[in-house]
C-alpha cells in the first residue's frame, strides 16, 4: 500500500524538465508548401529528433519552442515518441551559470 502512495505524490519527470532544453523525437509530416500554403500535401510521416525548450506539458501534449524568440509550438502526445532532459546535476549546473550570468549583468547597469 505504500508504494501505490508513493507513486501518487511523485512528481513527473517533465515538471524538472520545464525551462530547460530537451531532446524530443516525434513523428512529423510533409512541410507546407510556401508559394501555395492552403494546398494540402500527403506524403509519409518521418521521426525527427531535435532540441526544444520545454515550456509547458499537460494532458493533451507539450508546448514547446526552437529557439527562445520562436512562437510557442504545441506537440500533441500522438506525435511524441521520446523526450531526454537534462539529469539533475546538469540543471544545477545551468541553474548556477545562469545566475552568474543574471548576477554580472546587474553589476554592469
Amino acid at each position: 500500500m505504500a508504494e501505490g502512495n508513493e507513486a501518487a505524490t511523485k512528481t513527473p519527470v517533465l515538471s524538472d524538465w520545464l525551462g530547460y532544453w530537451v531532446f524530443i523525437s516525434y513523428m512529423a509530416g510533409p512541410n507546407l508548401d510556401n508559394d501555395e500554403p492552403t494546398k494540402p500535401i500527403r506524403d509519409q510521416p518521418e521521426a525527427v529528433t531535435a532540441s526544444f525548450l520545454l515550456e509547458d506539458y499537460g494532458n493533451l501534449g507539450i508546448e514547446v519552442k526552437r529557439n527562445p524568440a520562436d512562437p510557442t509550438i504545441f506537440m500533441s502526445w500522438g506525435a511524441v515518441m521520446y523526450i531526454q532532459g537534462p539529469p539533475p546535476e546538469v540543471r544545477d549546473q545551468i541553474d548556477k551559470e545562469t545566475a552568474k550570468q543574471a548576477q554580472a549583468g546587474k553589476k554592469r547597469k
